[in-house]
């Protein structure tokens, strides 16, 4: 159980040991899973950002989630919802193409007048608070791989074992402590769950950024 999502990150430290110094990126899923990078990535003396996903739908089905993207090139889609919500290869591309504006949109906000962090060679570790859906997790891993990142560490506090087994396949390493098997719903291992706002967000990540003394 963690008190909050800075303790989370504080937990997770302990399996993260191995990736320390200014060679290393954490990167938050953009909301909830940026308190709990800012805490890991100050401990292990890293530089931190934030990776923003978009997951998107089809106009007129509520409910069916079909794909997800990133700021750059990786996306993800699930093939069975596509069918299931009878869209087309159009329809998909253009609904493809402004989620991915609205990442980039946001990403632009919560970085402010910073640019992403470079990610080319890196070991770069994705981190989620246990929240993000398996496709927006996908998305998160391939984007990292995308720009270049050597080696891709996904670090979650807790998330279902199906979940975990998926990771594997987009994932060099799965790194999460808590992992039962009746798993439903990430909130049940926080004390604190408040949703994170965006001007949370924001102010951890210009926090991190700023030079230290």
């Amino acid at each position: 159980m963690y008190s909050d999502r800075r303790d989370a990150g504080r937990q997770l430290v302990a399996d993260l040991r191995r990736y320390t110094g200014g060679d290393v990126r954490v990167l938050g899923l953009h909301g909830s899973g940026v308190p709990v990078a800012a805490e890991a990535a100050a401990l292990l003396g890293c530089a931190l950002d934030v990776l923003v996903v978009r997951e998107f739908g089809v106009p007129g089905r509520p409910g069916i989630v079909v794909g997800a993207v990133g700021e750059g090139r990786a996306s993800v889609l699930d093939e069975d919802a596509v069918r299931r919500a009878g869209a087309g290869e159009g329809l998909v591309r253009e609904l493809e193409g402004d989620a991915r504006a609205e990442a980039r949109a946001l990403g632009l906000r919560l970085r402010g007048r910073r640019p992403r962090l470079a990610l080319a060679d890196r070991d770069v570790i994705v981190v989620d608070d246990g929240d993000a859906s398996r496709m927006a997790v996908e998305a998160a891993c391939r984007e990292a791989r995308a720009q270049g990142a050597g080696r891709v560490v996904f670090a979650v506090p807790a998330a279902a074992p199906a979940t975990l087994d998926h990771l594997w396949a987009v994932a060099d390493e799965v790194v999460c402590p808590l992992s039962p098997t009746f798993f439903v719903t990430a909130g049940d291992f926080y004390l604190d769950f408040t949703p994170v706002s965006e001007v949370e967000t924001a102010r951890l990540l210009g926090r991190a950024a700023e030079p230290t003394a």
